[in-house]
């Protein structure tokens, strides 16, 4: 009963925020965050400057998108992005 009342609550508050998307996870060891979203509602310009920021803050470069991952949550989607060095010319 009590996950009935809690699990609405606890979505609602993924997708109520101002961009549409929340940071889910860091793997500092794999390089990457990911993320969780609602494709109605996402601001995906400010999901990829979160992206990119958590990179540079890590001493990185970039932000590179991966495949979208399987979400548990049917309404939600899941995304990562890998951090990477950019590659310098000579």
């Amino acid at each position: 009963m009590l996950l009935t009342v809690l699990l609405p609550a606890v979505l609602a508050g993924c997708v109520s925020t101002p961009n549409g998307f929340v940071r889910l996870d860091e793997h500092e060891a794999n390089q990457a965050v990911i993320y969780r979203y609602d494709p109605e509602k996402v601001n995906k310009a400010a999901m990829d400057a979160d992206a990119l920021s958590y990179c540079k803050e890590n001493g990185f470069d970039n932000a590179t998108q991966i495949p979208p991952l399987a979400s548990t949550v049917p309404t939600l989607k899941r995304m990562a992005y890998t951090c990477s060095y950019a590659v310098k010319k000579r």
